[in-house]
C-alpha cells in the first residue's frame, strides 16, 4: 500500500478505540451490576430470562464475522456475484432449524448441547468424542475470524498482525469474561448497529464515487461480475453448491453450543422459534449488501483505472475490501474508523461467543465429574478462567493462520463444512432415527468426519486453485508507489503476460485472461476439485448413512422402544409411531421454569435426588432379548 494509505486520521483511532471501550463497559457493567453473575445459570445463560430481540440480534451477529465482512466483498470483486446464494442457503437452514432445534433442545433445558448425547446414548465415550470434535471446530473459527480484522488493520495503520491479535483478542476475552453470558449478547447489540453503519457508510459513497447504481450495473457486466445463473455443478459456486452446501455448512452453526445457549436463554418456546424467523431477513439484507459491497468495489478500480492487487500495493486479495474503503473515505476522517470498527466488532462477537460456549461445555461436560459438590460461586469463578484460557488459545490459533492461504470465506466454511456436518450428522441421525445406538453415533461421527477430513485437505493439497475473473486495469497506477512487482503478486490462476512499464511510467498489461479450468471444458475434473461448499454435504451424509447402516447391524427392533420420545424431533415421533410426552403444549405458559415438566427433566438446585425422567435414562443399556 502507499505511504499515504498506511496512515489513518486521528479521528478514525478515536472512534475505534471508543468501540472498543463501549465493548468493555458492557463487560464491567455487567459484572458489578444485574447480580454480578455470581452463579452458574447467570454467567453461563442469563437466569434463562433474556429478551428476544437482543438474543436473535446477537445469533445474527455472531455468526457474522470479521470474516464475511472483508471475504464476501473480496470474493464478490474476484469471482463475481453467485456467492449471494450463500445467504439463500442459510435462510433454508433457519427454516430447519425452526422445526428441529428448538422443539428438542428447548423443552429439555440444556446448559450444554453435547449433554443432549449423555441423555441419549448414556455414553460418556461417544459424547467426548463428539465434544473434542465441536470444540475443535470452534477454536478454530475463532482464530480465522481474529485473523481477518488483524489482516486488515496490518495493512491499514502498518501494526504487526501479533499487536492487531493482541489488541482485538484480549478485549473480547477481557469483557466476556467478567461480564458473562449476559455482556455477550447486549455488545452483539451494539456491534450489529456498528456493522449495519458501516456497510450503509461505505455503499452510499462508493455509489457516489462510481456515479451511481446503474453506472455500476453497466462497468459489472462488462467484467464479468454479475453472475445469477451459474448452474454447472463442478464450478467453485454453483447455484447447487451455494444453497445446498451453504443450507447443510449453516446447519452446523445452529446445531451448536453457542446457538443453544441463546435458544435456552429464552423465556419460552415460542420466543426460540421467534429468533430464527427474525434472522432469516437479517441474513439476506446482510449478505445482500456484502455482495453489492463487492460489486461498488471493482466498478471505483475500473473508474479509477488501478487494480490495487494487480498493481502491487496490497500483498493479500482478502485486503481488497479494507484497501478500498480507506480510498474512498480518505476524505471523511473518522469514516473509515467506523469501518474499522464494524470489522473488530464482527471478530469480537465471534470471539465472545466463541469462548462463552467452549466454557460452558467445558464446566458442564469436560469437567461436570471434577465440579460436582463445589459451590455455585466457585464454579462461577474457575468458569471465568476458562474463558480467560480458550481466549488466549485463539490468539494463538489466529497468528498461525497467516500461514493459510485463499480467500477467508473459504477458510472459515471449510472449517465448518469438515468439523461441523459430522457432529450435526450426529444429532439428526439421533434425534431422527429412534433405533439409532450408540455404535451407530460412534461409528458414524468417525466415518463422517473422516469423508469430508479427507476431501478437505486433499482439495486444499491438490485441487486446482481458486478460479478467479480477470483483474482491473492498472494503467492509471501510480508506480511510484508500489510497493512490489506485477509478477510477484499476481496470482497463480490468472494467464497474465508480464506487465511493461510504459513510457509515462504507468502499468500496462496485456492479454489478460482467466485460468478456469472449466471454460474451455478441455480440462479433467478431479474430485479434489469439488467446492469446498460440498463438504458439508459430505461430511453430513457420510455420518447419517453409515450411523443408520452400523445402528441396524448392531441394534435390534426393541432400541426404538426404550428411547425417551422428547429425545426424538416432534414430527419423528409420529413418524415411528412414539408416544407424545405429556405436556407438550407451545404454549409458554407451560415451560415456565415453575412448571413440574421442566423441573423433571434436570436435577434439582439443592442437590436431592433427580427425578424419574433423568433415573430412567441413567440406567445401563439393557441388552436385546
Amino acid at each position: 500500500m502507499t505511504e499515504q494509505l498506511t496512515r489513518l486520521h486521528w479521528a478514525d483511532y478515536v472512534v475505534i478505540v471508543v468501540c472498543l471501550l463501549v465493548a468493555l463497559g458492557i463487560g464491567v457493567f455487567f459484572a458489578l451490576f444485574r447480580g454480578g453473575q455470581n452463579t452458574r445459570e447467570a454467567y453461563l445463560m442469563g437466569n434463562r430470562r433474556m429478551g428476544l430481540v437482543p438474543v436473535a440480534l446477537s445469533l445474527f451477529i455472531s455468526f457474522q464475522s470479521a470474516i464475511s465482512l472483508i471475504g464476501f466483498p473480496s470474493d464478490t470483486y474476484n469471482t463475481g456475484t453467485m456467492i449471494f446464494y450463500i445467504s439463500v442457503g442459510i435462510s433454508l437452514a433457519n427454516v430447519v432449524a425452526h422445526f428441529t432445534l428448538v422443539p428438542l433442545v428447548y423443552p429439555l433445558r440444556l446448559t450444554s448441547i453435547y449433554h443432549y448425547l449423555q441423555l441419549r446414548f448414556r455414553s460418556y465415550v461417544v459424547k467426548t468424542i463428539i465434544t473434542v470434535i465441536a470444540m475443535l471446530q470452534t477454536s478454530l473459527y475463532m482464530g480465522v475470524a481474529l485473523y481477518s480484522p488483524a489482516l486488515v488493520l496490518e495493512a491499514v495503520a502498518g501494526l504487526s498482525l501479533w499487536v492487531s491479535l493482541v489488541l482485538v483478542g484480549s478485549v473480547g476475552t477481557i469483557y466476556t469474561a467478567i461480564g458473562g453470558y449476559k455482556s455477550v449478547i447486549w455488545t452483539d447489540v451494539f456491534q450489529t448497529v456498528i456493522v449495519f453503519i458501516g456497510i450503509a457508510a461505505v455503499l452510499i459513497k462508493g455509489l457516489i464515487d462510481v456515479g451511481g447504481f446503474a453506472n455500476m450495473a453497466t462497468i459489472a457486466s462488462d467484467g464479468g461480475r454479475l453472475i445469477f445463473a451459474e448452474l454447472d455443478p463442478r464450478e467453485r459456486h454453483s447455484v447447487w453448491s451455494t444453497t445446498i452446501g451453504a443450507c447443510f455448512m449453516w446447519i452446523g452453526s445452529v446445531f451448536n453450543q453457542a446457538s443453544v445457549q441463546r435458544v435456552c436463554s429464552l423465556p419460552s418456546l415460542t420466543h426460540a422459534r421467534r429468533i430464527f424467523y427474525l434472522n432469516t431477513p437479517l441474513c439476506l439484507l446482510y449478505y445482500g449488501t456484502l455482495v453489492l459491497m463487492g460489486v461498488i468495489l471493482y466498478a471505483y478500480f475500473v473508474t479509477t483505472g488501478c487494480d490495487p492487487y494487480a498493481a502491487g500495493y496490497i500483498k493479500n486479495q482478502n485486503q481488497v475490501a479494507p484497501y478500498f474503503v480507506v480510498q474512498v473515505l480518505k476524505e471523511l476522517p473518522g469514516i473509515t474508523g467506523v469501518y474499522m470498527s464494524m470489522l473488530f466488532c464482527g471478530a469480537l462477537s465471534t470471539l465472545s461467543s466463541g469462548i462463552n460456549a467452549l466454557a460452558a461445555i467445558t464446566v458442564e461436560d469436560v469437567l461436570a465429574k471434577p465440579l460436582t459438590g463445589m459451590k455455585d460461586t466457585t464454579v462461577t469463578l474457575i468458569a471465568k478462567g476458562i474463558v480467560a484460557g480458550y481466549g488466549c488459545l485463539s490468539l494463538v490459533l489466529a497468528y498461525l493462520m497467516q500461514n493459510l492461504s485463499g480467500p477467508v470465506t473459504q477458510m472459515s466454511f471449510s472449517v465448518v463444512g469438515a468439523l461441523g456436518s459430522p457432529v450435526v450428522g450426529v444429532f439428526f441421525l439421533s434425534a431422527g432415527f429412534p433405533r439409532c445406538n450408540v455404535y451407530g453415533a460412534g461409528g458414524g461421527i468417525v466415518m463422517g468426519s473422516a469423508l469430508s477430513l479427507v476431501m478437505a485437505v486433499g482439495s486444499t493439497l491438490y485441487g486446482a486453485p481458486t478460479p478467479s475473473l480477470p483483474p482491473g486495469p492498472v494503467d492509471r497506477c501510480d508506480v511510484t508507489n508500489n510497493t512490489n512487482t506485477w509478477t510477484t503478486l499476481a496470482p497463480s490462476m490468472w494467464n497474465v503476460t508480464v506487465a511493461t512499464l510504459g513510457e509515462e511510467g504507468r502499468f500496462a498489461t496485456h492479454n489478460t485472461t482467466t485460468a478456469d479450468p472449466h471454460v474451455n471444458g478441455d480440462s479433467v475434473f478431479s474430485v479434489w476439485d469439488i467446492s469446498y461448499l460440498w463438504f458439508s454435504v459430505i461430511g453430513f451424509w457420510g455420518t447419517v448413512l453409515s450411523g443408520i447402516v452400523i445402528s441396524l447391524l448392531t441394534g435390534c427392533k426393541e432400541d426404538a422402544e426404550k428411547v425417551e420420545p422428547r429425545l426424538i424431533f416432534p414430527f419423528c415421533r409420529k413418524l415411528f409411531g412414539l408416544v407424545e410426552p405429556e405436556d407438550t403444549t407451545e404454549d409458554d405458559a407451560a415451560f415456565s421454569l415453575t412448571k413440574p415438566y421442566e423441573t423433571e427433566i434436570m436435577p434439582e438446585e439443592d442437590g436431592m435426588e433427580t427425578s424419574s425422567f433423568m433415573s430412567k435414562l441413567s440406567e445401563g443399556r439393557t441388552a436385546c432379548t
